[in-house]
């Protein structure tokens, strides 16, 4: 009875079983760029379909060459729609200066000149330009052929190596360049004034024109005025070559290409001239001239006698130029070549300089 009249406490609820809460991880929210306007600041391309050329841009680099040790490329790109370019093919002695304007089709970047012949590129980043082919599509290669953009826009050497008609009428100088046919007048500046002590201490030249070799570079405001960097020497006796075909060896800057089946160096400018039984020129080091004679396309060159200096990375080429140049019996131009033969071998090849 007793146990009948008690109350049997609630059987106390069991707690409700604790759900497992996972972790779900949210996408940040998308916040569009800040544009930042600042001209250090560089641009990231995160689509490279989408490439812009909001700023002025200067890329470099060494590209291959079928018959040189490269191609030196500076190129300027200007968010005007201009560009500037700097093209020196090494150990070819040719530089070339460029302008015009560019287009980017989505990627690709293509330039129009007036003159010279430049290649197409494309964005592999917006830190790089990659070299296309002539039907404009990336060269499988395993040379580079990529330019790399630099951290701040270079500016364009102009410089240039120079070979044309000079002539000084009192203070005033002129200069045609015999590649080109532009006529310019030289500045008066401190590396212009050996090259004016040279023409006036000559009888043979002075009050003439006469063809010179130099290093210069244009006026940046394009008023067709030159700056001389460096001044090489006057060639008495020359004239502008017939670029296709010079024709006759007398009065023609040649430079040498080979000697005993040996490639020169271009930049050494080993370069000589026939004319009125002197033959005279630059040997890579030193200035060297001599006597020859010559009846039809025999040939025979006297004793050379030249400075002495002495120039570690020349002297080779220049003892075996000049010892050659001795030995030689015959000569003949073919086409655009000078060529120099002992025993009927060619022992020497010259090509016509146009700088």
């Amino acid at each position: 009875m007793i146990s009948a009249c008690s109350v049997v406490p609630e059987q106390a609820a069991k707690p409700a079983p604790v759900q497992e809460i996972k972790e779900v991880e949210v996408a940040p929210e998308l916040v569009p760029d800040e544009v930042v306007h600042s001209d250090n600041a560089q641009p990231i391309a995160t689509d490279f379909g989408l490439i812009f050329i909001d700023r002025d841009m200067s890329f470099t680099g060494t590209l291959p060459c079928k018959k040189c040790p490269g191609v030196n490329y500076h190129i300027n790109l200007y968010q005007n729609g201009k560009f500037e370019a700097r093209r020196e093919f090494i150990d070819r002695n040719v530089v070339e200066l460029i302008e015009g304007s560019w287009q980017l089709d989505e990627r690709t970047l293509h330039f129009t000149t007036q003159r010279q012949q430049m290649p197409s590129f494309q964005f592999a980043s917006n830190q790089h330009l990659v070299m296309l082919d002539v039907a404009g599509k990336p060269i499988v290669s395993a040379d580079n052929m990529t330019l790399t953009r630099q951290a701040t826009v270079q500016k364009i050497d102009s410089r240039l190596p120079l070979l044309g008609m000079y002539q000084l009428k009192g203070n005033e100088a002129s200069f045609t360049d015999c590649q080109t046919g532009e006529s310019h007048q030289i500045a008066m500046t401190q590396h212009h004034l050996p090259m004016m002590r040279s023409y006036q201490t000559n009888p043979v030249i002075n009050g003439k024109s006469v063809v010179a070799t130099m290093t210069a570079r244009k006026s940046p405001d394009n008023n067709q005025a030159l700056f001389v960097d460096k001044f090489d020497q006057f060639w008495p006796g020359a004239t502008c070559p017939n670029q296709a075909a010079p024709g006759s060896a007398q009065g023609v800057v040649w430079r040498l290409n080979s000697v005993s089946q040996i490639g020169v160096p271009q930049k050494l400018n080993i370069r000589m001239m026939f004319a009125d039984n002197k033959l005279y020129g630059f040997s890579g080091c030193n200035n060297f001239n001599a006597s020859y004679e010559q009846k039809d396309n025999q040939l025979k060159v006297m004793p050379v006698v030249s400075t002495r200096k002495h120039c570690a990375d020349a002297n080779f080429y220049e003892q075996q130029f000049t010892r050659q140049l001795q030995l030689a019996d015959r000569i003949e131009v073919n086409q655009s070549k000078l060529q120099l033969f002992k025993d009927n071998a060619i022992i020497m090849e010259f090509t016509a300089a146009v700088n």
